[in-house]
C-alpha cells in the first residue's frame, strides 16, 4: 500500500509539471475514473488529480520539485509564500505548483488592494543577487532553483574543507536567504503621481530605498532634498502653523 501511495504522489507531481495534451488527457481522465475505488490516501491522490489534470498551462516546469513542494504535495497542499515589500511589510499567500510569476502578483494586487498592474513585478534576492522574475516563469521551478543552489554551495564548501585541519565550514546561502520582493520594474508616465494611495505608499517606500539605503539610483541635490521633505512629512506628518 506505502507503495502504491508513492506511486500517485509521483504522479500528483507529474500532473502540475507536465500539461496534459488534448489526445491524451481524455485516456487520463478515463484511468482516473477507474481508480476511484480506491481507498484511504489513494483515493485522496485521485482526486487531487482530477481537480488538477485540467488546469491551463503555457508549458511544462523546468526544474524538478523542491522537498518543499514534495512536503506540500504529500498533504495534498500548496506552498505558502511570503512576499517581501520594501516598506518593511510582508504578505503570505498560498501559491499553486501551477501559478507563474504574474498570476502571483495580480494575487498580492488583490490582498493589498492595488487598482493597476501597469509596471509591478516580482523580483528574487539573495545574498549577492537580485533579479526580476519573468511573468511566465513558475515560482515552485524559483524555489526549486534555490535548494539546488543551496546543495551545490554544501557540497562545495565541504569539498574545500581539508580533513586534517579542524576547521568549521562557513554555513552556505540556503533557500531561507532568498525572498520574493514586489516592487515596480517599468515606470511609464513619471511625470503623473498615481490616485491609487496604495501604489502611492509603494512608490515612495521604494524611492526611499533605492535612493538613500541602497544607493543604487544618483539623483540631483533638487531631487535629494524633496525626497528628503517627503520623508519628514511621513515621519512628522504635516507641518502645523506658527
Amino acid at each position: 500500500q506505502e507503495q502504491i501511495e508513492r506511486l500517485w504522489l509521483l504522479l500528483c507531481l507529474v500532473v502540475v509539471a507536465f500539461p496534459t495534451g488534448k489526445t491524451f488527457f481524455k485516456y487520463f481522465v478515463s484511468f482516473l475514473q477507474t481508480n476511484l475505488t480506491a481507498s484511504g490516501k489513494s483515493l485522496q491522490y485521485v482526486q487531487w488529480c482530477m481537480d488538477n489534470s485540467n488546469r491551463a498551462q503555457a508549458a511544462p516546469r523546468k526544474l524538478p520539485p523542491s522537498s518543499v513542494e514534495i512536503a506540500a504535495m504529500k498533504r495534498l497542499g500548496t506552498i505558502v509564500c511570503r512576499f517581501f515589500f520594501l516598506d518593511g511589510r510582508t504578505k503570505a499567500i498560498d501559491v499553486h505548483p501551477c501559478d507563474t510569476a504574474q498570476d502571483s502578483v495580480s494575487k498580492l494586487a488583490d490582498k493589498i488592494g492595488l487598482q493597476s498592474l501597469d509596471g509591478w513585478a516580482l523580483f528574487e534576492s539573495g545574498p549577492n543577487r537580485e533579479s526580476h522574475i519573468q511573468g511566465h516563469h513558475y515560482l515552485y521551478d524559483i524555489i526549486s532553483s534555490w535548494e539546488i543552489e543551496q546543495n551545490l554551495a554544501t557540497k562545495t564548501s565541504q569539498t574545500k574543507v581539508s580533513p586534517a585541519k579542524n576547521l568549521t565550514p562557513k554555513r552556505p546561502a540556503g533557500a531561507s536567504d532568498n525572498r520574493f520582493i514586489f516592487k515596480k520594474r517599468l515606470f511609464r508616465n513619471t511625470r503623473e503621481i498615481p490616485g491609487d494611495p496604495v501604489e502611492v505608499s509603494l512608490l515612495f517606500a521604494q524611492a526611499v530605498h533605492s535612493v538613500v539605503r541602497c544607493d543604487d539610483l544618483p539623483v540631483s541635490e533638487k531631487v535629494a532634498l524633496q525626497l528628503a521633505g517627503l520623508q519628514a512629512q511621513v515621519a512628522l506628518g504635516e507641518p502645523q502653523p506658527d
